[in-house]
């Protein structure tokens, strides 16, 4: 039995992020995000690790005023 502390194996991770159909793919920018543009936290240099197919950096890009924004995520590389 795994360790629940235990990442998921790396194989798993590529498999799922590959088709698309990874947990953490919604669709749509996070409701956080949402908020955090609305508010306008979000200013000047911002870079997203991690992102994904990248909804948060997409919404972030295109309803910020004066971000640039750089996202950067292993299986997209």
């Amino acid at each position: 039995m795994a360790n629940e502390d235990e990442a998921v194996p790396s194989e798993v991770f590529f498999q799922l992020s590959n088709a698309g159909n990874g947990p953490w793919e919604i669709g749509r920018p996070q409701s956080v995000i949402t908020q955090l543009v609305a508010q306008g936290i979000f200013q000047g240099e911002v870079l997203d690790i991690g992102c994904g197919i990248a909804d948060n950096a997409i919404y972030i890009a295109s309803n910020a005023k004066h971000v640039h924004l750089t996202g950067v995520d292993l299986v997209n590389s």
